[in-house]
């Protein structure tokens, strides 16, 4: 194999030879590390293989941008140093991926909080029902109503996977260096479901659920 090679590219002159061996090597030895964009497919499922089934990009392969806070830390942790071809597979305990339940996210929230245009918004206040709303800093957060009380409505703010652990399987397609493209804001949606994904912490815990991982809406 080595001799074949060695003859497809003997005659190209010495230091350029050596220019394009370099080249040809370096891209092959790419790893996944801080400031490179890997493409994979993958799954994710609650607890194990045989879990439900949270993400689904097996057969839609999604770019991720390492090293940006892109997506949830136990994820980007586990595929660091894999190279292209490799497969994988892992699990993700709360405190790797969208964190432990919280009591504290439970909150009650006041009836006027919905009003709009001098008029309540009878339509929203349905158990269930997913509502994103600012917190007293100005940060978008989505909360679950739960309960419907007199003067207020008892809404759960955590991430709908807070407290669950998560099995992660899939291969690595494809790695090279970042761009200034990669890092600009999308309009769209990334990899990741409503449901959970691989995004980050603070921008699922927060978002309106309709994206995922490597979505900056968004594994």
């Amino acid at each position: 194999m080595h001799e074949h090679k060695y003859l497809l590219f003997k005659n190209i002159p010495n230091k350029k030879f050596v220019t394009f061996a370099a080249k040809y090597l370096t891209v092959n030895k790419m790893n996944i590390d801080k400031n490179t964009v890997a493409t994979l497919v993958y799954s994710i499922h609650l607890n194990d293989a045989y879990g439900k089934l949270i993400e689904d990009a097996q057969k839609e392969p999604k770019e991720l941008v390492f090293g940006f806070d892109k997506m949830i830390s136990g994820f980007e942790d586990k595929l660091m140093g894999m190279n292209s071809g490799d497969d994988f597979s892992f699990n993700l305990r709360p405190d790797e991926s969208f964190g432990d339940f919280r009591e504290d996210m439970l909150v009650s929230v006041p009836k006027t909080a919905f009003m709009v245009n001098g008029k309540l918004r009878d339509d929203l206040m349905v158990v269930g029902n997913g509502i994103s709303m600012m917190d007293n800093n100005g940060r978008p957060m989505k909360g679950i109503v739960k309960e419907i009380l007199d003067e207020s409505i008892k809404m759960d703010f955590n991430h709908p996977l807070a407290g669950e652990s998560l099995f992660v399987v899939g291969k690595v397609l494809n790695i090279r260096e970042i761009t200034a493209e990669d890092l600009e804001p999308e309009s769209g949606c990334g990899c990741g479901s409503g449901d959970g994904g691989c995004s980050t912490e603070k921008e699922h815990a927060h978002d309106d659920g309709g994206c995922g991982c490597g979505s900056g809406c968004g594994c």
